[in-house]
């Protein structure tokens, strides 16, 4: 019997996507999650690591997520909950079709389907507010979308602070934090929300700390600010003193000169 050539062997199983590329790329739902499980685009680790990173998203609600995340990886009950929780048709693996595109070389990719798939997947469902839960702050510090903010500005969350300080925190790439700090910060000082604006110079001041950097919009903005601020403090601390502007280092040298003035003259 002739052994089978390509065009009769069976298609090569999918590879599975990283947690960490599909966590920043879309806003999993749970049937989402569960067909990517069963039909082998996410190792079980990857699955229940997904699960948890969705459950903290959306707060106590998310309960189907909590669930395949209490059970872990090892559990061989979990392809079990994941074909309970997938959806009757075909629907949910498009999400998939979508992930693997954009996982491609920028090359093989077409961009028109790039661009719908994350609209449906990522934008649409920030605007919404699908992607987090926008009453609940313990999810919001975990905020590591930066859309997840775009959107928030856009809608006028009430905790859009709360959500810049999550994304100083946890995302990987200043590049994408600064401009949406600059947008938080700018939103505060034209409102004259003094809650607002010290969220904001918080979320500055961790960029600085972790990213050591800062850009020359977010600069200029903490200009307008009260000086004193978190943000004052850290970019003096982290930066390169050669990236501080001359009106940040004369403030910290005044702010120097006083301390040891007063550590020399006061007993």
């Amino acid at each position: 019997m002739p052994s089978p050539d390509e065009t009769t062997a069976p298609p090569a199983p999918p590879r599975p996507l990283p947690a960490e590329f599909v966590r920043y790329a879309v806003a999993l739902e749970v049937p989402e999650l569960a067909w990517g499980h069963l039909n082998g685009r996410l190792t079980a680790e990857d699955t229940v690591e997904l699960a948890f990173l969705r459950r903290c998203d959306l707060g106590p609600p998310a309960e189907d997520f909590a669930r395949i995340h209490a059970l872990g990886p090892d559990a061989p009950e979990l392809a079990a909950v994941c074909r309970e929780l997938v959806g009757q048709d075909d629907r949910d693996r498009r999400i998939w079709d979508h992930l693997a595109l954009a996982r491609q070389a920028p090359d093989d990719a077409d961009p028109r389907q790039l661009a719908v798939g994350r609209q449906e997947f990522l934008l649409d469902r920030a605007a919404s507010g699908r992607g987090m839960n926008w009453q609940h702050s313990s999810a919001l510090m975990g905020t590591d979308r930066p859309e997840e903010v775009d959107a928030a500005l856009e809608r006028r969350e009430e905790l859009v602070g709360v959500a810049i300080i999550g994304l100083a925190l946890t995302h990987p790439d200043a590049q994408a934090i600064l401009p949406r700090v600059a947008r938080v910060m700018e939103t505060a000082l034209e409102t004259g929300d003094r809650e607002l604006l010290r969220q904001s110079t918080v979320a500055l001041a961790h960029t600085a700390r972790l990213h050591g950097t800062v850009d020359g919009r977010c600069l200029e903005l903490l200009r307008h600010c009260p000086r004193g601020n978190v943000a004052d403090d850290d970019l003096a601390t982290f930066l390169p003193r050669r990236q501080l502007p001359w009106w940040l280092r004369r403030h910290h040298l005044r702010h120097r000169l006083r301390w040891l003035l007063w550590e020399k003259w006061i007993p």
